[in-house]
This record gives C-alpha cells, structure tokens and sequence, in this order.
C-alpha cells in the first residue's frame, strides 16, 4: 500500500521563518505579554466523556524533573503546569506567540536580563493550596539539582537564580541575553508543589510516595495508577483556566502492539499514538476509526556506549574507536532497515534532528552505506575474519549485546534486521529485549553495549546538550552513550548565543556535521506519524513537541458518547470548595 500521499508534508520556508520571529520584542523595556485568558471553553454541552489511550509503555513515576518515560511525560502534562506556552508555532526566540499558564503576564528587566512573572492568584494545587512564587524557586532549585536524578540540568543551565519578589511574582535572572531566555525559563519548567517536596532529600526523590500518586495544579488530578495496567486523571473542574471538556483520561498499558489494536477495534479504547504500515488496511475496515497524520520532532538510532558498561570511569574498548564506529555505519543499509520496518511511515535519519526542524540543513553529509569500504577499513583496523566468517582482532570477536524495549514493536524489528545485516559484515549481535523501566536504567547507569533508542525533541535546537553534550558525558542524566566533543558542544553554545537566526542555524549545522562524522550513533529513522482513534474522538492542536499537549481542549460530542462515558461521568458537586486561606508572605 502506497501511503505516500497521507504522508506529512514538510514545512515550507514561511513556516520555517515563523520559528525564529525578530528578537526586538525581547529587548522592549518592561514589555508585558496579558492576552486572553481563555479556558478550553467550547459549545455547549462538549463537557463529558473518557478517553482511553491504548499505549505501549508504562509510566515510570511523575516528577517531571526526574522523568524519561513517554508515558510518564503525557501523564504529567495535564498534572502540572508551566509559566507559559508556546503555542503550535512552537516559536522559542522571545516570548512572541506564548500564551499565559499559570502566570497571567510577565514583564522584561529593561536591559532584558530578567524576567518577572505575574502568577494566577486563582491556581490552586489539587489539595486546594495555592501556587506561590516559593513553588517556583523550588522547582528551579530542584530541576538542577543533580543528587536529585534531575534531566533538567542542561536544559535550564541559563538561569542564574530565581527569587521571589511576593507571593506571586517569581524573579527569573540571567548572566547574559540570549535567544531562548523566556523559552527557558517557561517551556522547561512544570512547576511543581514545594509544600510536598520541599522537605524530602533531594537523594530519595526517586523513591518518594509523590512519584506514585503526585498532586499537581494542572487540569486534570491523578486518581489512580496500577502498575502495567493503567493510569487514570479525572477532569479538574476548579482549573483556573476552566475545567477540561473531557471528564477522564485513562491510559491502558498492552505491551504487545496486536492486542493494542484489538482494543480499538473492540471499541475498548479510543485512541492508539501509533499507526504501523500493516494496520491501516485493517482500519479502514472500522468505519467508526479514523486516522490522522500529526507533526512530530522523532528520531530514532543505534547508540553506542563509549564508556565501558562495567566500569563508567574507563573507555569502552570497542566504540570508543571512532574508526570503529565511522566502519560499522557504513555496514548498515540504513534506507533498506527503514523501508521494511516502516514502509513509507518514516525517513531515513539525517542526525540527532529531524527534516521539519528548523534548524535542518539539507547539506549536511551523511555517512554512506559502502559496505565494500567498510570492509577494507575492518581490515586495516585488524579486525579480520576467521574460518566462521566472523571478525576478531587479537582473540577478541567483534560482537556486542543490543539492548530494545520489548514495548517498541518498530525497534525490536529494527533489532532483528541489524543482527542479520551486521552478520554479514562479520559482526555477531546479540539481541537483549527488556521492559522500559529496566531498559531506561540500564541507560541510565550505562550499563550496555549499544542500544536502539529514540528521541522526542522540544522545539529547541539546544536541546542538543542535554542527550549529547559532553559536559554531562560520563554522570550526566541523558547522555547515555557519553559522548564528548568540546568542538560540538563549543559549536552549539555558540548557536545558542547569535541572535541573529541566519547566524545561529549556520552553527548548528556544523555542530550536526561535527556529531554526524563522529558517529556516536547510526542515525537510522524519522517516522511519519498518524494516530488511529474513534472517530467521535476530537483532538484540537496536535503539537510537533507532544501530540498531548493540548489534551485539556480535546472533546467527545454529547450525541456520541457510549456507556463507558457515561458511567464515567463526573458527580455532580455538592457544594463549592471552601476558600483557602490566603498565601503567607515568602
């Protein structure tokens, strides 16, 4: 079946020019963004209904600081709120097109090295305690906390400090004006509540309860979460920026992809993230299903570890032979692997971005499959083939064990197809398959050889540090293969400071060519993503950074609600919740 005419266009050059509006606005003395507070408003009657999402992968915990799990991250983008959201221009220079959150408006130092945010006096956490400025110094404090397990580091590194100015105005303060400083300080931060984290050492943030039945001030509160079963959130009906239209949204873990599509065919879910090449066919024999194509900043790729998974300290013996690495990608028929896991569902990789990026360079150079001159390299490289066709160099065989998530159908083919591909080349693979959780940290802890992983990337092209940035090679919380080149890293610190676009995207690109020829990673695929879902399913502003993100808008037409929406129909309220006490002066 030829999909190429469903496939997701790539965004044109007026588009592109949208991600990088003029900087001015960012120097304007005092500038304040107010806007319209809207909540997910709506006709009459668009309040109702569960939604239940078919998916793969279990949670791992919600702290947002904490968290590397998909799953994990949909969950918790309808517990916690940021300061502010981009919106689907996904713009990061400035603060042009952000829309209000939990602040109602922020003003601009007038030499723009910092920001001060006006919070909701009507946000409330779950537990009915109001958001305070001290909540989001907390966050901050925590988010770069490293004995915390903090992802965030690399992320929020451009803030010097955060105070608090009164109950509601937290302070954000920088060193120097940047591009990104609002994009910082709003897209990278879920706010979380200091009242409950605020006395547990940082060290046990892993293990506390919170991580397992967290309060937020998003909305939707969490109810329940079974292990391997599902996780559910229920509609916050006091959200200061108005309740959901939606009353529950349930999460039901299947691990194996055909029982995932048994249940949106049953009807015993609504909605499935992923569509494979070989299910539409099936799908349009549901005429109840329908798909759709959205945006998404994915990549995929073989990564090896350059640090020895016995000891993190020493270099690997294998990959950190850059020689080695630069031969092996050349073995792999990257556009064949691709053509049939994905058939025309996805693109071969170009690098740690993705072709719709806005930073994407059509020139940039690829490694290419040359499996003849790999093969002369393997030679001279002395890893030479025995009797069995197999390779050695000195008495140690050229083979490895590659790590998959047994919850990713596409990656546990890619696998297969690798291990036969690499055998040819004299290369003997061994296939490990694990479940999220134990695969996550066995990455973590770099505890493998190679595995296949995959990204979803925020809109900013400086997102580039916290998976393979050097600075945080060896402990740091995301850079799994350790990777280190202060020539890349020096080449993106660079982009990161022009504030001219034309200037920065010509940084970038080197810094990609820099990481490309290093080979780290075999660059494998970009998908082309389309979602299945019931067709009185409503989804509104799918994001290319997270299709979730605006699931609070999503709705279910009263006429076409089913009885396991109305039996999970919110109760009325009995009386409104008493007002809570007035926030103390920080």
């Amino acid at each position: 079946m030829d999909l190429a005419p469903l496939m997701a266009r790539e965004l044109s050059s007026d588009e592109l020019s949208m991600r990088f509006p003029a900087f001015a606005l960012l120097l304007l003395a005092a500038a304040a963004c107010g806007g319209e507070r809207g909540g997910a408003g709506g006709a009459a009657g668009a309040d109702g209904g569960t939604l239940v999402i078919t998916t793969a992968g279990d949670a791992d915990g919600f702290t947002p600081a904490l968290t590397n799990s998909i799953t994990s991250a949909q969950v918790e983008a309808q517990l916690f709120e940021k300061l502010a959201e981009p919106g689907l221009a996904l713009n990061t220079i400035g603060d042009v097109g952000f829309t209000p959150e939990l602040a109602t408006s922020w003003t601009w130092s007038k030499d723009s090295l910092s920001i001060a945010f006006h919070l909701d006096p009507k946000a409330r956490w779950h537990d009915g305690r109001p958001v305070t400025a001290r909540d989001v110094r907390f966050t901050w404090e925590l988010d770069r906390d490293s004995t915390a397990g903090s992802v965030m580091i690399d992320l929020i590194a451009s803030i010097d400090s955060v105070t608090v100015r009164d109950s509601l105005t937290p302070v954000f303060w920088f060193s120097h004006r940047a591009p990104e400083q609002f994009f910082v300080a709003t897209y990278q931060m879920r706010i979380v509540p200091e009242h409950l984290l605020g006395a547990i050492p940082r060290k046990d943030l892993a293990t506390t309860p919170f991580r397992q039945a967290p309060v937020g001030s998003g909305p939707f509160k969490f109810v329940k979460w079974d292990q391997r079963q599902a996780i559910v959130v229920e509609a916050n009906r006091e959200y200061h920026l108005g309740r959901p239209h939606l009353d529950r949204v349930i999460w039901s873990v299947a691990p194996d992809p055909n029982a995932m599509m048994l249940r949106l065919f049953t009807g015993d879910a609504d909605f499935l993230e992923f569509v494979r090449p070989g299910d539409f066919a099936e799908i349009a024999k549901h005429p109840e299903l329908k798909t759709v194509n959205y945006p998404a900043f994915t990549y995929g790729f073989l990564q090896f570890n350059l640090r020895d998974p016995k000891d993190s300290k020493k270099p690997n013996a294998l990959w950190s032979d850059r020689a080695l690495r630069r031969a092996l990608s050349m073995t792999v028929d990257r556009a064949a692997l691709v053509k049939s896991v994905f058939d025309t569902l996805a693109v071969v990789g170009v690098g740690p971005l993705t072709h719709s990026y806005p930073t994407y360079d059509a020139s940039l150079a690829q490694l290419p499959y040359a499996p003849d001159s790999a093969a002369k390299l393997l030679d001279a490289m002395g890893w030479r083939r025995g009797a069995d066709g197999m390779r050695a160099k000195g008495g140690r065989p050229l083979a490895f064990t590659l790590l998959v998530p047994s919850s990713s159908a596409p990656r546990r083919q890619m696998a297969e197809l690798l291990q036969g591909s690499l055998k040819q080349a004299g290369v003997k693979v061994e296939i490990e398959q694990l479940d999220f959780a134990t695969f996550y940290q066995k990455l973590r802890s770099r505890a493998f050889d190679v595995a296949i992983g995959g990204i979803n990337l925020d809109p900013s092209p400086g997102n580039l540090l916290q998976s393979w940035g050097s600075e945080h090679g060896g402990p740091g919380p995301t850079n799994f293969g350790s990777y280190d080149s202060p020539a890349f890293d020096a080449l993106v610190d660079t982009a990161l400071s022009q504030m001219d676009p034309a200037a920065a995207k010509r940084y970038f690109a080197r810094a990609y060519q820099v990481i490309i020829d290093d080979a780290p990673a075999v660059w494998l695929y970009e998908p082309r993503s389309f979602a299945a879902m019931q067709k009185r399913v409503q989804p509104v502003g799918m994001r290319a950074d997270g299709w979730w993100m605006t699931m609070r808008e999503w709705s279910i037409p009263a006429a076409e609600r089913n009885a396991r929406d109305k039996a999970a129909a919110l109760p009325p309220l009995a009386a409104p919740p008493p007002a809570p006490a007035a926030p103390a002066k920080p």
